[in-house]
């Protein structure tokens, strides 16, 4: 009897007896159709034979909780254009992460699988519900899933039988929580702290999980999300960067205080990491001594000082100066062709820049502005460049909600000199010569996507070059 009760379970573990919710009326798609579309970007695993089985139906489940509709194991046409618009998922920014890693979104209740560096696969999961049990040593602990940075420590096949209850095919990556496979895997957290999954995904995973494979858990912060793009690809690539070595370079910075500069604009750049400054500094960079190259500033809106280091290390500043008014923009550039950049300000409840040749003493003020206009409307984000290759910088107004780009090449009011649409509402831009031509041309680097798309030319239309750089809060160039 024993043996036959063994067996008994080993077959439910491997055919687990769930019931699904049938198909949506309102679904035209075939099911042949969908099982194409939802394998493409990686939901489903199984065969393409129409059949609206249990493993498409946890597939649609995948692509319901990652895009945060309803959680139904049902499918409906009116999520078509996001699925045929899917294009990866959110994770966290990591420097220089593992190629091949587990990343467990818990706020989504899914898995993601990359491979060589990209996205391969989406999971459905079921993770630790948070109620109280009684574990092996008799205490009561609550059923949590840990966060944090792990690696697989070990690995059972086939089936392991615990003092909670069986698991199939375990992948241990921290104590005794594991990633694996169960016959209950509903679309909210159940389990009593390890990551489960179905069993056929479970069994398609013992070829690609290893000892040793990093595995990140952890939760959404708000306002992240799986990108969506026409097509479902987002373009990267074009321009391989910069050609000549002559170009401009930018830096990347997190919401710590922590910068990654980019040694160049290629699709394998050299980055290094630098702490500078505290969270919701406000950072620009520019040529402070002339030596040509620029270095990273810092203004803080909290006690209106601008911060300037003369190396692009980590350390406090060089120079120290009081600076504008609450709500002002810092701006810097070469206004006046002497090769030093200097800090002047755009004044949004104004629309005006105040455009400052020196730089403030250390522990002083600046003086009286050589150059006061208006130019733009509220909501306008400025940005400075070299436009028209002449040596000197003039200024850029960026309108977030349009993605409407206006540029002067003199430090006067009224219209544009330039203008064209480039961008998505919530783009950063920023401007710099990517290409070695002497003129600076601009650029928007997408947090929601965490890639940077350049321009080579004053025109819209599509980039010249998209770069994959990972999901940062704002960029800066930086020149030499």
């Amino acid at each position: 009897m024993k043996r036959l009760a063994s067996l008994a379970l080993v077959f439910a573990l491997v055919t687990p007896l769930v019931t699904f919710a049938p198909v949506e009326a309102e679904a035209a798609t075939s099911v042949a159709t969908l099982q194409s579309k939802l394998r493409a970007r990686g939901f489903y695993r199984g065969p393409i034979d129409g059949v609206m089985g249990a493993q498409t139906q946890q597939a649609v489940m995948a692509f319901r909780k990652e895009i945060g509709a309803t959680r139904t194991y049902s499918w409906s046409d009116s999520l078509l254009d996001e699925l045929n618009n899917y294009a990866r998922p959110w994770v966290p920014y990591r420097l220089n992460p593992a190629p091949n890693r587990v990343e467990i979104n818990l706020t989504r209740q899914v898995m993601y699988l990359f491979i060589g560096g990209t996205y391969a696969q989406v999971f459905p999961i079921s993770s630790g519900n948070g109620e109280p049990y009684t574990n092996s040593f008799g205490s009561f602990v609550n059923a949590n899933t840990p966060t944090g940075n792990f690696t697989i420590q070990r690995h059972v096949k086939g089936e392991k039988i615990s003092y909670l209850g069986s698991l199939w095919n375990p992948w241990y990556f921290t104590g005794g929580y594991a990633i694996h496979g169960s016959s209950s895997v509903p679309a909210f957290p159940a389990s009593h702290g390890c990551v489960r999954l179905t069993m056929w995904d479970s069994n398609w995973l013992e070829s690609r999980l290893n000892v040793g494979m990093s595995v990140h858990v952890w939760r959404e912060p708000s306002g992240a999300g799986p990108t969506l793009s026409p097509g479902g690809a987002l373009g990267v690539g074009g321009s391989t960067g910069c050609l000549n070595g002559d170009c401009d370079r930018v830096a990347f910075n997190d919401r710590s205080g922590r910068f990654y500069f980019w040694d160049q604009i290629t699709h394998n750049p050299a980055i290094m990491p630098m702490f500078y400054g505290v969270p919701n500094d406000h950072p620009f960079s520019g040529d402070w001594d002339g030596n040509g190259d620029d270095t990273l500033g810092l203004y803080r809106r909290s006690d209106g000082y601008v911060y300037l280091r003369n190396t692009n290390t980590q350390g406090i500043a060089d120079i120290t100066f009081f600076f504008g008014n609450p709500g002002d923009i810092p701006i810097a550039g070469d206004f006046d062709g002497d090769g030093v950049d200097t800090v002047s300000i755009y004044r949004p409840s104004e629309q005006r820049f105040y455009i400052i040749n020196q730089l403030g003493a250390n522990g002083g003020g600046l003086g009286a502005a050589e150059f006061s206009f208006v130019f733009g409307d509220r909501g306008d984000v400025p940005f400075v460049g070299d436009f028209d290759g002449d040596g000197t910088d003039s200024v850029g107004l960026h309108r977030p909600s349009t993605g409407q780009v206006y540029l002067k090449n003199s430090l006067t009011g009224g219209l544009a000199d330039i203008q064209f649409t480039f961008g998505n509402p919530g783009d950063k831009m920023v401007a710099g010569d990517w290409d070695g031509d002497g003129v600076d041309t601009v650029a928007v680097y997408r947090p929601r996507w965490g890639v940077l798309f350049i321009k080579n030319s004053h025109a819209g239309g599509a980039a010249n070059g998209a770069f994959d750089v990972g999901y940062l809060e704002s960029v800066v160039s930086l020149s030499g």
